[in-house]
C-alpha cells in the first residue's frame, strides 16, 4: 500500500456537520482527513486493547491532582495512579464488606435464604 493512499468514505450529512463543528473547536486538527485517521487509529487500538479498557471522567480537581502527583514521580503515569487507588479501595476486607452486604440485600429481597447450621451461616440462592 503506498503511504499515503486514499479511500472515499461515505458519510450522513448529521456525521459530516458532526466532524465539522469539532474541527472548529479543535484546532488541533487541520482538516477532515487528520481527525478520521486518529479517530481509526484510535478505534483499532481500542479494538484490540479488549474488554480491559475503561474510558471515564474524572472531577479536574482530582486529574490535576493526579498530574501533579505523576509530574513531581510519585506515580509512573494517570494509569498508575488511577489503579492503585482502585487496588487500595478493594482491599480484601472491603470486598468481604461489600459480599456481605449484598447478602443481606439478597436476603431482604427474597433473592436468597439464610440458613444455618450451628456455629456456621449461609444463604442459599433462590
Amino acid at each position: 500500500m503506498d503511504e499515503n493512499e486514499r479511500i472515499t468514505l461515505r458519510l450522513e450529512k448529521e456525521n459530516l456537520e458532526l466532524i465539522d463543528a469539532f474541527l472548529e473547536e479543535n484546532k488541533s486538527y487541520t482538516n477532515r482527513s487528520a481527525l478520521v485517521r486518529d479517530a481509526v487509529q484510535s478505534f483499532i487500538q481500542t479494538i484490540r486493547e479488549g474488554g480491559d479498557t475503561v474510558t471515564l471522567r474524572v472531577p479536574r480537581y482530582f486529574l490535576e491532582l493526579i498530574d501533579h502527583l505523576v509530574a513531581s514521580g510519585y506515580f509512573l503515569s494517570r494509569e498508575h495512579a488511577i489503579v492503585r487507588a482502585i487496588e487500595e479501595w478493594f482491599s480484601a476486607e472491603r470486598v468481604k464488606e461489600i459480599q456481605g452486604h449484598r447478602q443481606e440485600i439478597d436476603k431482604t429481597t427474597g433473592k436468597a435464604v439464610a440458613v444455618s447450621t450451628g456455629d456456621k451461616e449461609g444463604v442459599i440462592p433462590r
